[in-house]
């Protein structure tokens, strides 16, 4: 069976990461100049590059535990 598990200590920094992702496609998809667009997703890549190297640096597991 599948539970959300929280720790208390968990941040949400894997979840801000995979905004970041969304909103850097979503910024391809803009109607904006092709360097607009390239930069916005730059911008937002680099950003969730480094919100996901702070939740490993942190330990953070999934938010998702399999208990048998």
């Amino acid at each position: 069976m599948v539970h959300p598990t929280v720790s208390p200590h968990r941040s949400n920094h894997r979840a801000r990461a995979a905004a970041h992702r969304a909103m850097a496609m979503a910024a391809l998809a803009s109607n904006s100049s092709a360097r607009v667009r390239y930069r916005r997703y730059h911008a937002h890549m680099r950003q969730a590059h480094v919100l996901a190297l702070a939740a490993d640096r942190l330990g953070q597991d999934a938010p998702w535990e399999v208990n048998a």
